[in-house]
């Protein structure tokens, strides 16, 4: 497949901008492209497991092209907030378009936001990586992302130690709080247990800047466009947030690491997190799909992130899943039969 596929990451700002322009059902035309007729078209096209041989894995890792994708990513996702804000701030919109709106932005936020801020925030030797990830995940009120997605989860994954996990059982909304609630104080103790280790000042704990940062960036908004449009921004925050919390708990949903007797857990192997190789969720996502070879290598750019053939699969592409994870009713005995098919309930 083409490198130019990539440019896909960037349909989703653009179907909001769109969106942005028009009333009624066309308001919702991101929600219906991207809730419907992705799901639906993953299905029916062939899916994509090949992997980049030595050489091309080599030249894929020193293209500019990948990382420009990511760098104009951040300047295009601020330009959407201020359109939307702009729109939003519109007295005489119809409640059914405002829903549709906050809707579409919050995709934004979480498809673009945060998770382009996960694939920028593994590269912590990078400077210009790690600002422009402090910069997306702000606009998703997720400043404490990074410590934990990178201290806590990456190490835990898989274990009752992470928050992140879901077990077999979890309903999606309680643990969704869980997991954001308790990774935000968890994000304290790990950067507190840092400065202890360093000997430093707790007082320079970088949550207080974590903290502050994203309520500050509300502060903003409230600043220039009121009470309405802050809480209408907020809303879609929310909304963004539970997509992140959606991929946090089918991406790893039902999977254990086994206690060894010296009371440590093995280490994380690929059978440790669900996989798909629908191509469509591949691009959108920065092969966030690829799970497994993800949790191998954190700091493994998008574009060279490998399918294993021993990796469990889901049985839907993650757009799909996504959507199902709102519906514990049909999500959980779908991977429950995921489960058994792979010997892991």
């Amino acid at each position: 497949m083409s490198k130019l596929k990539y440019l896909g990451i960037y349909i989703s700002p653009i179907l909001a901008l769109i969106s942005f322009n028009f009333s009624g059902v066309l308001a919702y035309l991101g929600i219906i492209v991207l809730y419907i007729l992705v799901p639906i078209l993953e299905n029916l096209i062939p899916k994509n497991s090949y992997n980049f041989s030595k050489d091309e894995n080599n030249l894929a890792k020193e293209d500019w092209f990948y990382n420009w994708i990511l760098y104009l990513l951040v300047p295009f996702h601020l330009y959407v907030i201020y359109v939307f804000l702009v729109t939003i701030s519109n007295p005489l919109l119809e409640l059914v378009d405002i829903i549709g709106y906050v809707l579409i932005m919050g995709t934004i936020l979480g498809v673009n936001g945060i998770n382009g801020g996960h694939e920028l925030g593994h590269k912590i030797d990078h400077r210009l990586k790690m600002f422009l990830a402090r910069v997306l995940l702000t606009t998703s009120m997720q400043n404490h992302f990074i410590t934990y997605h990178n201290g806590g989860h990456h190490r835990d994954v898989a274990t009752p130690n992470d928050l992140t996990t879901a077990k077999k059982g979890d309903v999606f909304y309680f643990f969704a709080l869980k997991s954001q609630i308790g990774g935000y104080f968890k994000s304290w103790r790990l950067e507190a247990e840092k400065i202890k280790s360093k000997g430093g000042n707790q007082l320079l704990n970088p949550m207080i800047i974590h903290t502050i940062i994203p309520w500050s960036f509300l502060g903003i908004i409230y600043y220039f466009f009121g009470v309405q449009v802050t809480i209408l921004y907020f809303l879609a925050a929310v909304f963004g947030i539970s997509i992140l919390e959606s991929q946090n708990y089918f991406s790893h949903y039902g999977l254990k690491r086994k206690l060894k007797q010296d009371g440590t857990y093995e280490r994380v192997k690929v059978e440790h997190s669900w996989n798909s190789d629908h191509v469509i969720g591949r691009v959108l996502l920065f092969e966030l799909t690829r799970h497994s070879d993800h949790h191998f290598s954190g700091a493994k750019p998008y574009q060279v992130l490998k399918s294993k053939d021993e990796s469990p699969m889901l049985p839907f592409g993650y757009p799909a899943m996504l959507i199902l994870s709102y519906f514990p009713f049909i999500f959980k005995p779908i991977m429950e039969k995921q489960l058994v098919k792979y010997g892991m309930d």
